[in-house]
């Protein structure tokens, strides 16, 4: 694990486009990929291995995770370039109205262009897959919260059992004082 946290920094890495139809399986480096249909894939069973070839990019991410102890994997969101936004959807996000994207001001992260955090884009990746060693910028822990929120609606994760259980504590701890 790097030695400095990872979440809320932006981030290099290697980020590998999903797996999509038509599949194709790395088949060695003397063969060309061969094309696999899903449902040979299921036949063949749940726990084989495949390895697919993807196309992927070396990207700036914004890092949601630090990786666990037992994995070294970490969750990062992708980032949407202004170029690629109206100029009235540029305002919106600038403004943080739009509940998907998450303003990164460029005054403050070392980034070709001015960007967003795309809410909905998580990506699993490897911690030997990002550069630990430079971060291109950091979200405040304020920051941190308000996108949090934004995950967790965008998702729909139910967060009620969470809360339940964090109220309980603070009523415990108010009852034992």
């Amino acid at each position: 694990m790097s030695a400095s946290p990872l979440a809320g920094t932006i981030r290099w890495a290697v980020v590998p486009y999903a797996p999509a139809a038509p599949f194709e399986l790395y088949a060695g480096t003397e063969h060309r990929p061969i094309q696999a249909p899903l449902g040979a894939m299921i036949e063949r069973g749940a726990d084989s291995e495949w390895r697919f070839v993807v196309p992927g990019k070396v990207r700036p991410v914004l890092v949601l995770t630090e990786p666990s102890a037992r994995h070294s994997e970490l969750l990062a969101l992708r980032l949407m370039r202004f170029t690629k936004l109206s100029p009235g959807e540029q305002k919106t996000v600038r403004q943080q109205q739009d509940p998907l994207l998450f303003h990164l001001p460029p005054d403050r992260f070392d980034l070709p262009e001015e960007n967003a955090a795309i809410v909905s884009a998580l990506v699993p990746v490897g911690e030997s897959a990002i550069d630990t060693a430079r971060s291109l910028g950091a979200l405040s822990s304020e920051e941190m919260r308000v996108l949090g929120e934004r995950v967790i609606g965008c998702f729909g994760f139910d967060t009620r059992l969470l809360v339940e259980r964090r109220i309980r504590e603070l009523a415990d701890a108010r009852r034992r004082k």
